[in-house]
């Protein structure tokens, strides 16, 4: 979990990528930013809210305007979610074993990527403090992703995985 700017898909993807974890990804009705942007899958509000109706999601939230939910997926493969801490609540309720790792970094870092991504709008330091608490109460761990690579972080993750389970 984290803020917008933490890292959270960068370090899902190395995951995937290096460790074999599944990446599950959010549905919204956010815009699509551009054709990179594939971190969600994008859907209008209509096709949201049957799937919602369906029960296609393990729990939705509201956030910055727009849906985000958590479509089903297989919960015994190792499966990592870039989430955003009010999100993790609704999740621990279902998945009360999962282990949350919050990422994080000082605010002007947060700041300075969200600006390069042109993403200012969503720079509230108010708003990422009070996500940062509220994160710091659910994760078995907080890492800052300005003092680590990506690589580095999955290592941890990984390894601190691979220890509670032996």
């Amino acid at each position: 979990i984290g803020p917008s700017g933490a890292g959270k898909t960068t370090v899902a993807k190395v995951l995937q990528q290096h460790y074999g974890f599944r990446l599950e990804r959010t549905v919204t009705t956010r815009p699509q930013r551009d054709d990179s942007d594939t971190d969600h899958i994008f859907v209008n509000e209509e096709t949201f809210a049957s799937m919602e109706k369906s029960k296609s999601f393990f729990g939705t939230i509201n956030n910055f305007g727009h849906s985000y939910g958590l479509p089903r997926f297989d919960a015994t493969a190792p499966t990592v979610l870039p989430l955003r801490a009010p999100a993790v609540a609704e999740f621990k309720t279902k998945f009360p074993h999962a282990f949350v790792y919050e990422l994080d970094a000082p605010t002007e870092v947060l700041g300075q990527r969200l600006t390069a991504r042109r993403l200012s709008d969503r720079f509230k330091p108010a708003d990422i403090e009070k996500e940062a608490r509220l994160g710091r109460q659910v994760a078995k761990m907080t890492i800052d992703t300005s003092k680590h690579t990506p690589e580095e972080i999955a290592a941890i993750i990984a390894q601190d995985i691979a220890g509670v389970a032996a």
